[in-house]
C-alpha cells in the first residue's frame, strides 16, 4: 500500500504529509469520507483485502531524509525529504485507522512506533482504537513521548445506541473516553476528535466535551459532515442508514443547504453559529478549541487544526495561518506564508505530488510544470476559485488592494 501521502487539504493543513498503516480500516462507520473514493479505486477495498504500507520503506525515507541522503530515492518519496528534515509533526491515520483491530493481528504501526521512537520523531495520531492503550507495547512508547507525540481520539456523540449504527464496530464512546483518561495519565496530550458533527446525532456535544475534559483531553477539534453528491446506490445506502437514525433525509438536506457542486459541506451560516457555542464552551473549561472546516478556520486557536499543542514545530504557512494571521493582524499578506511553503514545497511539481488527486487528464495538462509553491501562490490570488481564499472560507477574508508584487491583501471580516 503506497504511503505516505501529501493530503488532500494540502492548502490548508498544518500537518500535510500523512501516513496510513493500511489500505482498508476495520471499522464501517457510515459517513467514512473515505469510502467513495476508496470503493471506487482501489482493488480489494470492499472485500476488505487488506494490506500495509513497506515500513522498510518508510524507515528507509526517514533515515535517509535525516541524513540528508535522499539522492538516491525516488521521486515519490524523495519529494518528503524537506518537510522530515524540518522535523515537522506528521499525521498518523488519514483515511484509515492505524491502530483497529487489523493493527492488533499485523502489527505494523507497532514496528513504526519503535522506529518512529528510536529517532525521536513528531506524530500527530488519529484513532478510535481503545484496546491499545490497555497494552505494554504500545503505552511504554507511548510514555517516553508526552513532549513529542499527540492523539486524537475520535467521538461524534455520547449517545451509544446512535453512535454503534453511525460506526459499526467500533468501540462505544465511554470506552473511546476511558482511552483519553488512560493516554492523559502518561502524559500524552489528547485532543476529542468530534468530527464529523452530524446533525441530529452530535447535539449531545456539551456532555460530550465536558467528559472528554474530565478524562484529561486539553482540546477539541471538530468539524461537520460532509456529503458526496455523485453517490452511487451503495454510498446513498449508507446515507439512508444516518437518515434513519437521525430523523431526516440527510442526503436530501445537504443538497438543499450546501452551495458547493460535488463535495457538500452545508452553508456556513449554519454552521458558525454551532462552533461559537462549542468554542465558549471548550474555552470556560479550559480546553483549546479548534475547527477543520473551511467555514470555521477563525475559530481556531493555533493555525493547527488538529489541536496539536502549540509549542510543538507544525506547519503554519498555509491557508489556515493566514486567517489566524488575519483574524489578529487585522490583514494578512501572501508574503507572511510564503517562506514556509518554499521551505516544504519548492521544487515539487503538482502532477507528482505523492497521492494528490489532481481529478483529470484534463487537469493534469492545464498544470503541467506547475509547483505546489507556484499553485499556492495561484490560489492566493484567485478569487473564483471554491478552495481559495475569497470563496472558499465562508467569507471571513476579503480582498483589501495588493501589494507591491500584485499579490492580494486579505481583510479579516469574521465576527
Amino acid at each position: 500500500y503506497n504511503s505516505p501521502r501529501w493530503t488532500a487539504e494540502i492548502l490548508d493543513c498544518s500537518m500535510p504529509m500523512s501516513l496510513d498503516t493500511y489500505s482498508v480500516c476495520a471499522y464501517g462507520c457510515l459517513y467514512c469520507f473515505a469510502w467513495f473514493q476508496k470503493s471506487h479505486t482501489l482493488k480489494g477495498y470492499l472485500e476488505r483485502q487488506v494490506r500495509s504500507l513497506d515500513p522498510a520503506k518508510v524507515i528507509g525515507l526517514f533515515q535517509q531524509a535525516l541524513l540528508g541522503q535522499d539522492g538516491g530515492l525516488p521521486k515519490s518519496l524523495a519529494q518528503f525529504c524537506p518537510y522530515i528534515r524540518n522535523r515537522y509533526v506528521m499525521q498518523w491515520g488519514g483515511l484509515a485507522d492505524p491502530l483497529d483491530n487489523y493493527e492488533k493481528q499485523h502489527g505494523v504501526t507497532l514496528l513504526l512506533l519503535r522506529f518512529f521512537d528510536s529517532i525521536d520523531y513528531p506524530l500527530s495520531i488519529s484513532t478510535k482504537g481503545t484496546w491499545w492503550t490497555q497494552d505494554d507495547r504500545y503505552m511504554s512508547l507511548m510514555a517516553k513521548h508526552t513532549h513529542n507525540w499527540h492523539v486524537k481520539v475520535s467521538i461524534v456523540c455520547e449517545d451509544a445506541p446512535k453512535a454503534r449504527v453511525i460506526e459499526g464496530g467500533v468501540p462505544a464512546p465511554d470506552e473511546r473516553l476511558e482511552a483519553i483518561r488512560r493516554l492523559s495519565k502518561v502524559g500524552i496530550p489528547v485532543t476529542l476528535r468530534l468530527r464529523p458533527y452530524i446533525i441530529g446525532a452530535s447535539e449531545d456535544w456539551p456532555y460530550l466535551i465536558s467528559s472528554a475534559h474530565e478524562a484529561g483531553a486539553n482540546s477539541v477539534t471538530t468539524e461537520f459532515l460532509c456529503l458526496e453528491a455523485r453517490a452511487d446506490q451503495r454510498m446513498r445506502a449508507r446515507y439512508e442508514a444516518i437518515s434513519r437514525v437521525v430523523g431526516y433525509d440527510v442526503y436530501r438536506f445537504y443538497m438543499d443547504h450546501s452551495p458547493q457542486h460535488c463535495y457538500k459541506r452545508l452553508a456556513a451560516e449554519l454552521k458558525r453559529p454551532v462552533f461559537a457555542r462549542m468554542a465558549s464552551h471548550a474555552h470556560k473549561l479550559g480546553m483549546r478549541f479548534h475547527v477543520s472546516d473551511a467555514a470555521g478556520r477563525d475559530f481556531n486557536d493555533y493555525p493547527n487544526c488538529c489541536g496539536v499543542p502549540p509549542e510543538w514545530h507544525s506547519q503554519t504557512s498555509h491557508f489556515g495561518g493566514a486567517i489566524y494571521a488575519a483574524k489578529h493582524d487585522g490583514h494578512v499578506a501572501f508574503e507572511q506564508i510564503e517562506p514556509g511553503i518554499k521551505e516544504v514545497f519548492d521544487g515539487i511539481l503538482l502532477n507528482y505530488a505523492a497521492g494528490y488527486n489532481t481529478m483529470s487528464s484534463k487537469r493534469r495538462a492545464q498544470i503541467k510544470g506547475l509547483t505546489i509553491s507556484t499553485w499556492f501562490r495561484n490560489k492566493w490570488n484567485d478569487t473564483q476559485s471554491g478552495t481559495g481564499l475569497t470563496r472558499g472560507y465562508g467569507g471571513v477574508l476579503v480582498p483589501d488592494g495588493v501589494d507591491e508584487r500584485g499579490d492580494i491583501v486579505f481583510r479579516y471580516n469574521g465576527v
